[in-house]
């Protein structure tokens, strides 16, 4: 399942299942896999010029140990 890292870090994590349980570390595991580049958002401001930005926290990944999501 993709997921961005703020909402992985509130699942379990699937090596610890049997043991003692704790929480994914997303991005702080080696397991952890980008499924995206950063997403990059045009926003508009009070003149009507557009300008991009970076989103790092709209950046969506998958556990490399659970599977590898179908796309």
């Amino acid at each position: 399942m993709l997921t961005n890292e703020q909402g992985a870090k509130q699942r379990w994590c699937h090596v610890t299942l049997g043991t003692n349980r704790s929480k994914c570390l997303a991005s702080e595991c080696m397991a952890w896999r980008w499924a995206e580049f950063t997403p990059h958002v045009y926003e508009q401001f009070d003149q009507g010029l557009l300008e991009e930005r970076e989103h790092p926290e709209e950046r969506r990944g998958f556990c490399g140990i659970a599977e590898q999501p179908k796309f």
